[in-house]
């Protein structure tokens, strides 16, 4: 199976584009209320605000294509697949790699998709919860071995990844109970950007048709200039009500067609 090569941002889910703040506060908010609210909250146990941060980047990457295009290659729920993929590398990077992505997509797809034991079409084959809750935690733990091995000290997301294999039940209830908020903020973020998708398909055909209906101007009004067509003066006066309806700065004087109509302090390129 091909792998693409990875990189720091893929890895951590580093995501620092500023449009993308608001998606990130309104579901760690979510998470946050969930824990309040709930018999595990924030720093109960141990302190593990980053976990917060970490399971919010987390659903916020599972929302967009991106993240499914760089993950798929990596993801089998048959743990032979894994240990096979892992066997066949080297690169500690791409081992944690391995890990990390199968147990947030376990983590994920038990807790907010439920639909882990759904996927095998026959009931001999399928697993139980317990047995992906503990492949998942498995996982994580690699993950994390896999992690101080690379780096060789203890680091943050080292930190995360232990904690969601120690305490893995108690988060993945967490985002059972966010699920409700997670999917009410894919609907939306869904058409914000179906919504900025159609502004852009809008504006392109407004361009594209003023920028046709301009041609078309400046060729009729070079044949008016030499023949002085009334035909040519209708369908001049029609393209220029229709100029004006796609760009309100265009400005024609049709009583002046004769010295020259361009109001020069708009150019029309």
């Amino acid at each position: 199976m091909k792998r693409k090569q990875l990189d720091d941002n893929c890895l951590y889910f580093d995501i620092t584009k500023q449009e993308r703040d608001s998606a990130i506060r309104y579901l760690l908010g979510a998470i946050i209320k969930v824990r309040d609210e709930g018999d595990f909250p924030s720093n109960y146990y141990i302190f593990d605000e980053d976990v917060n941060i970490y399971l919010a980047h987390l659903l916020f990457a599972v929302s967009l294509p991106e993240y499914h295009e760089m993950a798929e290659p990596y993801l089998s729920t048959e743990s032979s697949d894994i240990l096979r993929w892992v066997r066949a590398t080297e690169d500690r990077t791409v081992r944690y790699f391995i890990f990390k992505v199968n147990a947030d997509h376990l983590l994920v797809h038990s807790a907010v998709f439920n639909d882990l034991e759904k996927r095998k079409p026959h009931k001999f084959f399928r697993k139980n919860h317990k047995h992906y809750r503990e492949l998942a935690k498995l996982y994580y733990d690699q993950a994390t071995a896999y992690h101080r091995k690379i780096y060789r000290k203890r680091t943050g997301v080292g930190e995360v990844l232990g904690k969601l294999s120690h305490y893995y039940q108690w988060y993945q209830e967490i985002l059972k109970q966010v699920r409700r908020e997670y999917f009410h903020f894919v609907n939306r973020f869904r058409d914000e950007a179906f919504d900025h998708f159609m502004d852009q398909v809008s504006n392109y055909e407004n361009d594209f048709q003023k920028k046709v209906k301009l041609d078309h101007f400046l060729d009729l009004y070079g044949r008016w200039l030499d023949t002085k067509d009334p035909v040519l003066r209708k369908e001049i006066q029609k393209l220029v009500y229709d100029l004006k309806a796609l760009d309100k700065r265009f400005r024609f004087d049709l009583e002046q067609l004769g010295d020259g109509g361009f109001d020069h302090e708009k150019k029309c390129a």
